[in-house]
Parts: structure tokens; sequence; C-alpha cells
């Protein structure tokens, strides 16, 4: 915190504030002669930044849609396939102006799809079935070999 950063009515970090309370004469100090960061709290904010990124990214992508009705029914909702599933519908239709409205219709008509699957077990066996074949052509298109 130099004493050209911080003016009135700026903006305190979190950080800051618990210093402040920790050692109010550092707070001081840092005011007066600017902050004095050795190489080593250098490294380590950095670590802390790169860190903090990827907690960041790791929350988005968790966040990321989820909805696959009918593989979710049919496979369970973290199954490979339903993964490779939602890959492909955002890798390759959702950058399609063909492939969003047909993902659009497809969540309004899956969640009743799913509903005549619930009454009907052995169309289960049969959609999962087809599904798979859906799910190796899906693979072919990304190229994820890789997959379990």
């Amino acid at each position: 915190m130099s004493n050209q950063s911080k003016g009135l009515g700026a903006e305190v970090s979190a950080t800051e504030l618990a210093e402040m309370g920790f050692c109010e004469k550092r707070v001081q100090l840092a005011y007066i002669y600017g902050e004095q960061v050795t190489p080593e709290q250098l490294k380590a904010m950095s670590r802390g930044h790169a860190a903090h990124q990827q907690y960041l990214k790791e929350g988005l992508a968790a966040t990321g849609d989820r909805r696959c009705f009918v593989a979710t029914f049919v496979f369970g909702p973290d199954a490979w396939e339903t993964q490779v599933l939602r890959e492909y519908r955002d890798a390759v239709l959702l950058r399609r102006l063909w492939g969003r409205p047909l993902v659009a219709a497809y969540y309004r008509v899956a969640p009743m799809g799913c509903r005549v699957l619930e009454r009907s077990p052995a169309t289960v066996v049969g959609v999962r079935r087809l599904l798979r074949i859906v799910v190796a052509r899906c693979e072919k298109v990304l190229g994820n070999r890789s997959l379990p």
C-alpha cells in the first residue's frame, strides 16, 4: 500500500484490513515509505495468484451446463457417456448455426421423454443401446479416445 496508490475513498482489500488488525505499525510504515516486497514475497504472491486463477477456473467449470436429460436418465449424471454427449453439445452443436436450435428443441422435449422412459424400463434398454452408438460417433468426431 503505497502513498501514491491509495487516496481518500480508495478501496481497501481484505488482506489490507487483516494486516491493519494484525500490525498497525506495519500499515503505517507502508503508508509513509511505500510497500517493501521481497523477491520471496513476490514469488509467493505469484503462486497465490496462480492458485486463485486455477480455483476460479475449476469453479466456473463446475457451474457449466450439466443438462443432458436423456443421457443422465439412462447412464447417470457422471457417466462417461453423458460426459461425451455434453462435450459434443458444447464443442460441436452449440458452435453451429443449426445446432443451437436443435439443442433448444431437445431441452423442450427431453424432460417429457424422460417421464415416458420412467414408465418403461424396456424402452430404457433400447435407448441405452441407441445412445451408445451415438456416443461412439460423437467420440469419433471429438477424437476422444482417452475416455474410459
